[in-house]
């Protein structure tokens, strides 16, 4: 083995490897392609935002890398296991055990204390989790002395600690967000930001989050932009300002593309009206 190879070999033991990797992912909905060939890795113990445009694939990327969406082509793998050659029930294992998911919308049952509702994950996939286990999952998000608070018993910031620990008991591969912190306040919403932030530094937390907020972005390590279902760039390690800068250009050029595109048939609009006025002119 040559010196190179030798270096070559050590760098990329030292890089680390892909929780989730994606090729040439296509996802069509009929007529409406909402991914076009997306080649994307995110690395273990990092921590991505996902931000694009409306109707730039961002949701439906997330959906298909969590194993929530099939793609119409291309492949998803996460922790090393590839999502297209398992079956519904696999995947649905696979989900419950190596897949963590967090909503906008905390979705916890009202009737079940805080521990009841991270326990939920477990009791479904067939397992009966200690208490010390869903105690020691709430002590992460630090409400473990909420342990027998009801939902309504406690504020949006505390209900969505819960729900991030339901997503955390089973120690995913990966924790998934969809606007994690879209329902919050200013101030809830950078504590649970913060939390995550915390997660991926202390534990190795592998974490992807949608969201369309450039402070929430500003969080992560790297940003991934998506348009029109393609990547667009990323920025790695950018303050809230740059993140926001770089959001409204992709803005400005998503109008202007829709405006040179709207021109021509305005156009001929205009001039399929004007004919029928001469039209009518003519025939009185």
């Amino acid at each position: 083995m040559t010196t190179t190879d030798v270096a070559t070999a050590s760098a990329a033991s030292a890089a680390p490897s892909a929780a989730v990797r994606i090729r040439s992912l296509r996802r069509s909905y009929g007529d409406v392609t909402a991914l076009d060939g997306v080649d994307l890795d995110f690395a273990a113990g990092t921590f991505t935002a996902v931000m694009g445009p409306s109707g730039s694939g961002k949701s439906t990327l997330l959906q298909c890398a969590a194993g929530l969406d099939r793609p119409t082509s291309g492949t998803v793998a996460v922790d090393g296991t590839d999502l297209a050659g398992l079956s519904e029930r696999r995947l649905t294992l696979l989900r419950r055990e190596r897949i963590g998911f967090v909503f906008q919308a905390f979705n916890l049952l009202p009737s079940l204390t805080a521990a009841q509702n991270v326990a939920l994950p477990l009791r479904l996939a067939g397992r009966h989790p200690s208490r010390a286990a869903v105690r020691q999952a709430l002590a992460r998000v630090g409400l473990a002395e909420r342990a027998g608070h009801r939902p309504t018993q406690l504020s949006g910031g505390q209900q969505q600690r819960v729900a991030l620990a339901r997503a955390l008991i089973t120690r995913p591969a990966v924790l998934f967000g969809d606007e994690p912190t879209g329902a919050l306040d200013t101030t809830t919403s950078r504590e649970v930001l913060a939390l995550l932030r915390e997660l991926v530094d202390r534990e190795g937390q592998t974490t992807v989050m949608v969201t369309h907020d450039p402070v929430a972005a500003a969080h992560a390590d790297r940003v991934v932009f998506l348009v029109d279902g393609r990547l667009h760039g990323e920025l790695a390690g950018a303050s809230a300002e740059r993140v926001a800068a770089y959001m409204a250009g992709l803005e400005r050029s998503a109008g202007a593309e829709a405006g040179a595109e709207a021109e021509p048939e305005a156009r001929a609009g205009a001039g399929a009206a004007g004919r029928g006025v001469g039209g009518e002119r003519a025939a009185c």
